[in-house]
């Protein structure tokens, strides 16, 4: 039952049914992110209590997602979190909602320590707002505000820390990423990597552009195939990149600034900055965030003389807006630029610390996003519509193998989704939807040693239907998921070499990819899961300057290589432990992936073909425990081992049943600690360091080839918090590893004489950082 009253000076709704008992029951609980007002409804239905609020004190803020078993109290408490709103019990156990009173100046631990133990992690890992712990889904999430008060400015410096994920940067603002095993640098991407709402593909290369980690809303790495939801290429897992939205209440305006200098290499230093303003309080809001980051280079060129040659130059801009005209109704635009500059080549080097003598190719990489979405909520039901569009170019050129090589790549992708979740309280959860993809690659590849002048152009249309529900148990806290996803593409293209035309007709490509899992809550956030889940990414076209220097050495090749699938079984769990003191989340799976592109060499050309082979074996077991025994501390490590052994040899290559897949780590391991406390009033003192384990990687494709190091890199970063400032001493890669993060590779220059080259970490860098924010209510 709903009715209006009036409280003093304000007009308040009182919803739900008389509530004067003194006991609080713990209550099962579904109740989905949303407007705060329409949650508070839900709570009141759900629970049986009473709730007054102030519809002009509440405005559109959003609530929490609150799914699981909570004491009333508990439940209203998680729906508010980070909001600016407090509750009361008031006369006959109505609970009343209101805005936090506003000191002049609030205490900075306050916030501190909010920022650091939040009320909950909440996620769209399904395309609804859930808590981390009630997913049935491996997964690690960080939030923007973490990435910053730890200074992080590239993914890679801290993807490699959730269990089972590798990560290594090319230096050329591309990042290389393996999830569980899966790992491949043919086809389109095999771990999914979303902007926002787009679905980033490589089309025929895997490629993960660099997105400078400021002004992010959070980071999801959702691990095992995605492939009901997220669709094509998430084989091993998907990583989700969320920027921060316009507010439409508050204004807030930040900027940081800082100064290294990297050991062998130059002085760094980056300026960052963003705004957020709230045009029409409630209803209009804008938001822009812009980086931009000078870091000299420190690999040097021992035949010349010459130093420190592979600068990087990072220029980045984000503008997005929120309009909502209605209560319903919220309407969002976004545009990212990236520009970045690598004219000394990327990360590659010896040994020793020279460039290649073989291999130096000059790049850059820039890319424009445009997005808009929109999102109707209908009681009930929220209807969702995105559309984003993104031109990527990265251009090399430099010395091969004695001759010069020019290469431009070139790829746009436009992305519409549509789809429609239920947002109540009900046992049933679902999300039914629609998506289409249509992506192109143009290529142009001038090599004049082996005469080839060629461009080509590959296109993709995908399409797809998808859906997946939830439904709890009424006699048990059990929840039992069933998705599935039907997915078409067609890929086709065409070559020009010294101005002969090839076409390539191409192929077609379709799959149903299912997903299935069981989740037993046995207590308040504690989640045990049994899931099955499938894959799939579709094939590519054979290159035909591969399939014209293969053809006189009597190698053959097919035109166009089959599609590969990917089943995972997972056992895992996960838990907040005694008030979260505790959290704990482990996992192990068997993944069998079948037909995986390799590479078979064409005889001494330094150039390859591509088949598919019978596939990959990956067995594996996740652990990561997070400790807050004291407040202000945070104990957290982690580690994963990955079994991906290859399921039969491939003639022509190094590949033999039991090999280790190439450029996969067994072994990774992180541990950290971070501790922050009030000095004096007004000033606290924070202090991290943490440490990330790699073992080797090999790339036994390619006979000769040698495996990587082991790498052991620690990171520190220590300051002081102030109101509004915050000043950091950062200390990156303080044991100064500089071992080979990927696999070896091996050029022969003369006889006897080989050219071994591999990516590697940024020397050790040592920094200072000013952090300067304000902020404040548009009301």
């Amino acid at each position: 039952m709903t009715r209006t009253v009036f409280l003093p000076a304000a007009c308040a709704l009182l919803v739900g049914p008389t509530a004067g008992d003194a006991q609080s029951p713990r209550l099962r609980l579904a109740i989905a992110a949303q407007d705060i007002a329409q949650a508070l409804r839900a709570f009141a239905r759900a629970s049986g209590r009473q709730v007054a609020f102030d519809t002009a004190e509440v405005g559109k803020r959003r609530s929490r997602a609150v799914t699981g078993i909570f004491s009333p109290e508990e439940a209203l408490r998680r729906i508010i979190a980070g909001s600016g709103l407090v509750f009361a019990r008031g006369a006959a156990g109505i609970f009343i909602v209101t805005r936090a009173p506003q000191a002049a100046s609030p205490p900075p631990t306050t916030r501190v320590i909010e920022d650091q133990t939040p009320a909950d992690i909440v996620v769209t890992a399904r395309k609804r707002e859930e808590r981390a712990v009630d997913v049935p889904i491996a997964l690690s999430a960080v939030s923007g505000e973490a990435l910053e008060r730890r200074g992080v400015r590239n993914l890679s410096d801290f993807l490699q820390e959730a269990p089972g994920v590798g990560i290594y940067d090319y230096g050329n603002g591309v990042q290389k990423i393996t999830i569980r095993g899966i790992s491949t640098s043919l086809g389109a991407n095999e771990n999914g990597y979303y902007l926002d709402d787009l679905p980033f593909t490589g089309v025929t290369v895997p490629i993960a552009p660099d997105v400078r980690a400021w002004d992010l809303d959070r980071v999801e790495v959702l691990r095992g195939p995605q492939g009901t939801l997220f669709g094509e290429g998430s084989l091993g897992g998907t990583v989700r990149i969320l920027t921060k939205g316009a507010d439409l209440n508050d204004w807030e305006a930040k900027g940081s600034t800082y100064v290294s200098d990297t050991e062998d290499g130059g002085t760094n230093r980056g300026i960052k900055g963003a705004f957020n303003a709230p045009i029409v309080p409630g209803v209009l809001a804008v938001r822009i965030a812009g980086t931009a980051e000078k870091l000299p280079g420190w690999i040097d060129d021992a035949t010349t003389g010459r130093r420190n040659l592979n600068d990087q130059s990072f220029t980045t801009f984000r503008a997005k807006a929120r309009f909502d005209p209605t209560d319903r109704l919220t309407i969002n635009g976004s545009y990212w630029y990236y520009n970045g500059s690598f004219p000394g080549g990327g990360a590659s080097a010896t040994d020793d610390g020279q460039q290649s003598r073989s291999i130096v190719l000059d790049s850059g990489t820039k890319y424009r996003l445009y997005g808009g979405s929109a999102r109707y909520d209908l009681g009930g039901a929220e209807l969702f519509y995105g559309y984003s569009h993104n031109k990527l170019d990265l251009p090399q050129e430099g010395p091969f193998l004695g001759g010069t090589l020019i290469s431009t790549i070139g790829i746009t992708v436009d992305a519409h989704e549509a789809r429609i979740a239920s947002s109540g309280s009900g046992p049933l959860q679902w999300t039914l939807g629609g998506y289409a993809r249509d992506a192109k690659r143009n290529d142009v590849l001038s090599f004049a040693l082996f005469g080839l002048d060629n461009t080509s152009e590959t296109t993709s249309k995908a399409r797809a239907l998808f859906g997946e529900g939830t439904y709890t148990l009424p006699f048990a806290p059990i929840d039992l998921t069933a998705g599935l996803r039907y997915y078409h593409e067609r890929l086709r293209g065409f070559e020009t070499n010294a101005g002969i035309v090839t076409d390539q007709p191409g192929d077609t490509y379709e799959s149903w990819n299912p997903r299935f899992s069981v989740a037993w809550h046995p207590v308040a956030n504690t989640t045990l899961y049994a899931s099955a889940a499938k894959g799939f990414r579709a094939g590519q076209l054979q290159p035909t300057v591969s399939a014209s220097l293969a053809a006189p050495l009597g190698i053959t090749l097919p035109p166009a290589l089959g599609q590969d699938s990917i089943w995972t079984y997972e056992l895992g769990g996960k838990a907040e432990l005694f008030n979260r003191l505790l959290t704990v989340e482990a996992a192990v799976y068997y993944s069998d992936w079948k037909d995986v592109t390799v590479r078979i060499p064409i005889g001494t050309t330094g150039f390859n073909g591509l088949i598919n082979s019978n596939g990959t074996i990956t067995k594996g077991a996740e652990l990561n425990l997070v400790l807050k025994p004291v407040t202000g501390l945070s104990l957290a490590a982690n580690g994963s081992y990955n079994d991906a052994t290859y399921s039969g040899a491939v003639a022509g290559t190094g590949i033999v049943k039991g090999a280790q897949v190439d450029d996969v780590a067994k072994f990774t391991a992180n541990m950290s600690a971070d501790y922050r406390r009030e000095i004096v009033t007004g000033v606290s003192g924070f202090g991290r360091i943490g440490w990330q384990h790699t073992s080797p990687r090999r790339f036994v494709s390619f006979p000769g080839y040698l495996p990587g190091d082991t790498i052991d890199r620690i990171d520190a970063r220590f300051g002081v918090d102030l109101d509004r400032l915050t000043i950091a001493a950062f200390f990156d890669n303080l044991t100064d590893d500089r071992g080979a993060t990927s696999f070896r590779t091996v050029q022969p220059i003369a006889p006897g004489d080989n050219d071994i080259t591999a990516f590697r970490l940024r020397p050790r860098t040592i920094g200072l950082e000013l952090t300067a924010r304000f902020g404040g209510s548009a009301r």
